[in-house]
């Protein structure tokens, strides 16, 4: 058995997967497989997936009966995957050569930690880089508790779900869900269940582009249906999306779940989901100031740093 799983998810994503397939094929690490699933793409992304299969034993794909949503899907591809350790790979993104030998390095160095990533770097559309972002969630040395309060104060991106984990602690969580943010539900169950490792170099390149979660600012309800099929159902498809405030709430209380309910002493689990519910309401509490202080002084929210124009390098500057 492969020693590594990657794994990826496909849903009419042509126009970046080969670029995808390639990163990940070009890993230095010797031993590893990629498990592809596609929801029955109806563009040429089966095709592309086929092509990769025929001509690298290492490539495994399968074309779902029909269409599990991406939340199904993702819970099929870790099904299938035959590693010791997996790794979610995107359609879009891209990885330097090293990244999974770096991880598994981490993660044998420190056999009690359960999940290694490396530094981020952002790149747009077209591959150029659009900056540097740190995560800041190194979690050694930290106990359950601690890790599962710093997780809830620090996420941001989610970049960590990237990351190389351990298969069989991976397959204890809950996995993703058809809610909005359920990969941050699944980060805090992993964070309660071992610590988290950030390789100190930069091999992660998270593509920010129009068509992705964070660039399409789709409506609540696609989002659901994209997650899996139905979720959505019944709902006035014209209405606004859900608000701020009920996204957290039920995001809260399914997080809140997943930590009360699980495999670990119960001891370890209230004290752990005390201290999320802690950490979270202190930075709900700081977001809401921070609306309220805007609205005061009239200062508009700050566009994230991928929708931010580019500054010219000196040495472009000194061109035009």
């Amino acid at each position: 058995m492969p020693r590594v799983s990657i794994g990826m998810t496909t849903y009419n994503v042509e126009k970046y997967l080969p670029l995808a397939i390639e990163s990940m094929l070009a890993q230095d690490y010797p031993d590893f497989e990629i498990v592809v699933c596609d929801n029955l793409s109806t563009d040429s992304t089966w095709e592309i997936l086929e092509r990769y299969a025929a001509k690298d034993e290492r490539v495994r794909v399968y074309r779902n009966p029909e269409n599990l949503g991406e939340a199904g899907n993702f819970r099929r591809v870790v099904q299938l995957a035959r590693g010791e350790l997996f790794r979610l790979a995107a359609h879009d993104d891209l990885a330097a050569p090293t990244l999974i030998s770096r991880c598994v390095e981490a993660l044998d160095a420190h056999p009690e930690a359960i999940l290694a990533f490396p530094q981020t770097m952002l790149i747009d559309s077209d591959g150029n880089e659009i900056g540097p972002w740190d995560d800041a969630m190194d979690t050694q040395t930290l106990r359950s508790r601690g890790r599962v309060s710093w997780y809830a104060r620090k996420w941001n991106l989610c970049n960590e779900v990237f990351g190389v984990v351990r298969t069989d602690v991976l397959r204890k969580t809950r996995l993703l869900g058809p809610f909005l943010s359920s990969d941050v539900r699944m980060l805090h169950e992993l964070a309660l269940r071992g610590e988290f490792i950030q390789v100190p170099q930069r091999l992660f390149y998270r593509r920010m582009h129009a068509t992705n979660t964070f660039g399409a600012q789709r409506d609540t309800d696609e989002v659901l249906e994209w997650l899996e099929p139905g979720a959505a159902k019944g709902k006035n498809r014209k209405r606004k999306p859900a608000s701020d405030q009920s996204h957290h709430t039920r995001m809260t209380w399914e997080i809140t779940k997943a930590l009360m309910s699980n495999e670990l002493p119960v001891t370890e689990r209230a004290v752990a989901t005390g201290a999320f519910l802690t950490s979270w309401g202190t930075r709900r509490g700081r977001a809401k100031l921070g609306r309220i202080r805007r609205s005061i002084t009239r200062t508009p929210i700050a566009p994230p740093v991928w929708e931010q124009p580019q500054q010219q390098s000196s040495d472009q500057q000194s061109q035009a």
